[in-house]
């Protein structure tokens, strides 16, 4: 009897709690400043009488997003997640984008991303859309891979916290895929500011001037600044041609303005680099060298849609598949298909002998012209790497001895090392041979190659931005670099005086700004140091002009 009487007294007070709650609702009040006081337990406590719908109406909807909440800030994502699901699933709620919102956060929380990007897609509110999509960025920038991220773009791309914590993360590779470099493009299209970020939109500064950012690693040994710099650096050395073209453009009244980077090859560095505010009013970009940081600033250039320039390199294939980024020389393929073409034009036979040093070009571009080669019918019956020690073996095995008949009807050699030209020039030079050799232009240069070794043999000299000694405005050039230096040019310097005065006369106020319209117009054009460059369709110089020494005067073989 006494278990009835206590059973119907707690009743009637539950009931009498209830109903007094449904009175005055102070009890939820009480209950939502638990939660956001940080007693998330007790709050949910006192919200559970709440939560009947038949009883309180609207008001339990309210009670179950708040329940949810509590229970979320108590780090019970599970329970949050159930309660939010039934309130969403199955009544009509005014405040529902509030509830996607929690529950987005919820699937977060378990690291369930997708989940909770999708929840993010109902919210239709643009106020609640805003929070989200902070939410999604700081949630994401930390969490989420480039892969999961690229393969659902399609799908969030909406959500602005969602492309930004991409674009983020894809600044930071050092590679980019063509899928991921459309998708940065796509993204460096709209405004992403004001998701939780730092990030600024990026404007493009407008101005009558001709901006140049030099990025270049002027300290590729170790060391910063500028102060410890030796005379032998080459990426110094090629700096004061590009500080020499710039004194002359401006003394012709161009509006030209340069600023210096200094990579010190470091791939953060060029990253900080990058950040310089200098390069939202750059026209273009002159270097940076080495393949890893080109990666960085062909990525950057896309993004940003400013041209580079690689001014030293031939290989191509360390621009990607950038539609900003140049080579100021040929291309080991344009190379390549100028020996072929020549050889179909002036040579007979089809054997050949084919040599290449191990540096990565060398390597690259044998491997070019040997496929090449066979495509159109030759015969390569010599393919070797080689070295100061075998390159008189090779020449040898190639017939090129004294008293020895060819065995091939011409040989071609990849090199840049002096101590490949070198026993090679000496051995030809013994030899009454008829063949045609095939050599970089830089064998001219070695201080051991005299007029009578060149002369003699049968060498032709594959113009690599070769420089024309016999032009006026070489010696011109040469003159004034003295009348300041004190000291000659070295090969890089003829290399920087001519790509920039060549930016400089195809982009500048009078001709506008773009760039490759302005080089497809232009076509093959003289001027300058070199024989001519021609940059027409394509991103690097399509001019290769072979050269022979003929009388101590070398020229061009048409």
């Amino acid at each position: 009897m006494k278990k009835i009487h206590f059973l119907f007294f707690a009743c009637m007070i539950f009931f009498a709690t209830a109903a007094s709650a449904q009175q005055t609702g102070k009890g939820y009040s009480s209950a939502v400043r638990l939660i956001d006081s940080g007693q998330t337990q007790q709050a949910m406590e006192e919200l559970r009488p709440y939560l009947d719908y038949k009883n309180y109406g609207q008001l339990a909807l309210y009670a179950r997003y708040h329940f949810a909440r509590a229970a979320y800030k108590n780090n019970q994502y599970q329970l949050a997640q159930a309660t939010l699901q039934e309130l969403i699933d199955n009544y009509k709620w005014e405040k529902e984008d509030d509830a996607y919102f929690l529950l987005a956060q919820s699937y977060f929380a378990q690291n369930k991303a997708i989940d909770g990007l999708k929840q993010i897609n109902q919210i239709k509110s643009p106020e609640v859309q805003e929070e989200a999509s902070k939410a999604s960025y700081q949630y994401l920038s930390q969490n989420a891979s480039v892969s999961l991220l690229v393969a659902n773009f399609p799908s969030y791309q909406s959500n602005k916290g969602y492309s930004l914590a991409l674009k983020e993360l894809l600044l930071k590779q050092s590679s980019l895929t063509t899928n991921e470099k459309q998708i940065l493009n796509d993204l460096n299209q709209r405004d992403l500011a004001g998701d939780g970020s730092t990030e600024q939109t990026w404007q493009k500064v407008e101005n009558n001037t001709l901006d140049i950012a030099v990025v270049l690693p002027f300290n590729y040994q170790g060391g910063s600044g500028v102060k410890r710099l030796k005379s032998n650096n080459f990426v110094f050395e090629l700096y004061q041609g590009i500080e020499l073209a710039v004194k002359e453009a401006k003394a012709k009244g161009l509006q030209i303005n340069v600023r210096t980077f200094d990579t010190e090859r470091k791939d953060d560095v060029v990253r900080k680099v990058l950040q310089d505010p200098f390069f939202k009013q750059a026209n273009i970009i002159i270097g940076p060298i080495y393949p890893e940081e080109t990666e960085l600033v062909a990525t950057f250039a896309d993004m940003h849609q400013i041209p580079f320039i690689n001014p030293l390199s031939n290989i191509s294939t360390t621009l990607g598949s950038s539609e900003y980024a140049y080579l100021f020389r040929p291309s080991t393929e344009i190379i390549v298909d100028k020996i072929l073409a020549h050889s179909k034009s002036h040579l007979k036979g089809n054997r050949i002998a084919l040599a290449y040093s191990a540096s990565s070009r060398d390597e690259l571009m044998a491997s070019q012209f040997a496929d090449e080669a066979r495509k159109k019918g030759y015969q390569v019956i010599l393919n070797q790497k080689v070295t100061s020690s075998n390159i008189r073996g090779f020449l040898e095995s190639a017939g090129m001895k004294p008293g020895m008949t060819a065995k091939v009807d011409q040989v071609v050699i990849f090199s840049d090392d002096p101590y490949i030209a070198s026993p090679s020039l000496a051995l030809m030079e013994s030899l009454s041979t008829t063949v045609p050799i095939f050599v970089m232009d830089s064998w001219l240069y070695f201080n051991f190659a005299n007029f009578e070794m060149l002369d003699d043999a049968n060498i032709n000299y594959l113009g690599n931005n070769m420089v024309n000694f016999d032009n006026p405005e070489t010696e011109e050039f040469r003159a004034k670099f003295y009348e300041q230096y004190k000291s000659y040019p070295g090969p890089n310097t003829y290399i920087g005086y001519d790509v920039t005065s060549w930016v400089a006369s195809t982009i500048n106020p009078n001709k506008g700004f773009d760039f490759q319209k302005n080089l497809n117009q232009r076509g093959y054009s003289t001027g300058g140091l070199g024989y001519g460059v021609d940059f027409g369709n394509s991103h690097s110089n399509r001019y290769v002009p072979v050269l022979k020494m003929e009388k101590g005067k070398l020229i061009e073989i048409k």
